[in-house]
């Protein structure tokens, strides 16, 4: 078992990292909470599966449980289902005292979250990630959040995260074994934030996901728990130093101002992770231009991508005028310059506000957009 001490204004907490480790979950978020009452915020593809596990060992160490289902859907990350939880919370009696215990993947621990952040303002949470992008990513550093709608003139759809909190957990249980009743589909989404993390700060974690992706997307497990743990640290150094995003955590976004201005297009049919990897060639591009990275690291990101399985182009027409408008309603604004973060090489990002449009149009070209 791995395990990483993140530090927090709310107080430390553990991310726990291992194989079987579903099976003893109940009993160590028992032990940790001293509370009486859980509710448990659970993915619906899990509700019946890992979800129940937690919930009986949660019961088997003398909790009061009560569980409600939601659809890992972006169109249902909203506040509507933010309020669906409260009323199940009310129901429950969930006191001050009491915790949401999350199960599921990213989405669901952003809402989940958003929900123990919001309700009697602000209750425990665990996050116990059952997909690999909220292993290595979501469920880590206390980012919670749902979408809001873009107004028509960008061409609708949904601004991502642009209402939530930051509210860290109080403990992280990753099983990798959970892993192994994905479609490939997640993985490669999940391993998309791994390699956002190794260009951030680890070269050596690229080249495992260089050696042990491919067949981690297939379906082994040879790997999983060293990609995951090593992705949580690069997470945890960069949170531990910077909570509440007010400096150096921005670098995480790497890929992401670009990656929200097309997830929220449903005619694109992307989930996060695609979305994430169609953004890290655009800021690949970008970091061409400024001359921060070499052409041949982004050669060699784009065939690392490909061979996830993830896409390195558009799916569909986009023109380039509108995903640039649909950019500056990104949460990284700041009085009305758009924060953009750039790969250098051989390793790192920087921060840069003195991109030019014409830059950032041609970055999006660069993947596709018209």
């Amino acid at each position: 078992m791995s395990k990483t001490l993140i530090p927090s204004s709310r107080g430390a907490y553990e991310v726990h990292v291992a194989p079987g480790l579903l099976q003893s979950a109940g009993e160590m978020c028992g032990q940790l909470l001293k509370t009486r009452r859980v509710l448990v915020v659970a993915d619906d593809e899990v509700t019946a599966t890992h979800a129940r596990t937690v919930v009986e060992g949660l019961q088997a160490s003398g909790l009061t449980v009560s569980m409600v289902s939601i659809r890992a859907a972006e169109i249902r990350k909203t506040i509507e289902v933010v309020a669906q939880i409260w009323s199940h919370a009310m129901s429950a009696g969930i006191e001050r005292s009491d915790a949401l215990v999350v199960v599921g993947g990213g989405l669901v621990g952003d809402v989940g979250g958003f929900a123990a952040a919001s309700w009697l303002r602000g209750v425990d949470v665990v996050q116990i990630p059952t997909t690999l992008l909220a292993m290595v990513d979501a469920s880590v550093g206390g980012k919670t959040a749902v979408n809001v709608p873009l107004p028509d003139s960008v061409g609708g759809g949904l601004g991502k995260n642009m209402a939530g909190a930051f509210w860290p957990p109080r403990l992280v249980l990753a099983d990798p074994e959970t892993l192994q009743t994905l479609p490939s589909r997640h993985i490669s989404c999940g391993l998309a934030e791994a390699v956002k993390h190794g260009l951030l700060a680890d070269p050596d974690l690229l080249d495992l996901i260089e050696r042990m992706g491919p067949a981690l997307v297939k379906g082994s497990l040879d790997g999983a728990e060293t990609i995951i743990s090593r992705a949580v640290s690069i997470k945890a150094d960069i949170v531990a130093r910077d909570e509440l995003e007010s400096g150096q955590r921005a670098l995480l976004n790497l890929g992401h101002t670009f990656a929200h201005a097309i997830e929220g297009r449903p005619a694109l049919g992307l989930h996060h992770g695609e979305a994430v990897a169609i953004g890290l060639m655009a800021a690949g591009a970008l970091g061409v231009q400024l001359e921060t990275m070499a052409s041949d690291a982004l050669d060699r990101l784009r065939s690392l991508l490909a061979s996830l399985s993830l896409p390195v182009i558009l799916p569909g027409p986009c023109p380039a005028d509108q995903l640039l408008e649909r950019m500056r309603f990104d949460k990284k604004m700041d009085q009305g310059t758009m924060r953009l973060i750039v790969p250098q090489a051989p390793c790192g990002a920087c921060i840069r506000t003195d991109v030019s449009d014409a830059q950032v149009l041609e970055a999006w070209r660069s993947v596709g957009a018209s």
